[in-house]
């Protein structure tokens, strides 16, 4: 089983904004804006060569993103992996001692995701999304 890194998350405050700079500096169109209203945000997808970057803008003032850019005022949120072997690789993550933000949902993707809590993952908040 070989995983591969799904995107790269970057929550911002003004989702048109990023969507500019990042189509300037890729050469590319960003994707329609698209709500996932599981994870209270718009979302935009833009691809820099082999990797896609997810671009992050809160919808409402109680949301994870909104609390992140607060502490953080925007940037790096988290890591997007993709597997096959979803179900089977939670159990093994779990299996290790860290803890899941919760169930699986659907992402922006339509596609199964989880979160892991960063604490447990060297600072680094990690999604894993179902191939």
């Amino acid at each position: 089983m070989e995983n591969k890194i799904a995107h790269v998350a970057i929550a911002t405050e003004n989702l048109e904004d990023a969507k500019s700079f990042f189509e300037l500096i890729s050469g590319n169109k960003a994707s329609k804006v698209h709500e996932v209203s599981s994870q209270k945000v718009n979302t935009s997808f833009i691809k820099i060569g082999e990797t896609n970057f997810e671009l992050l803008e809160p919808i409402g003032d109680d949301t994870p993103i909104t609390k992140f850019l607060s502490k953080a005022g925007g940037g790096i949120h988290h890591i997007c992996i993709e597997t096959s072997n979803f179900d089977e690789l939670i159990k093994q993550i779990k299996s290790t001692g860290v803890r899941t933000l919760g169930e699986p949902s659907i992402g922006a993707m339509d596609k199964r995701v989880i979160f892991f809590h960063p604490k447990d993952t060297f600072n680094v908040l990690i999604e894993l999304e179902e191939a």
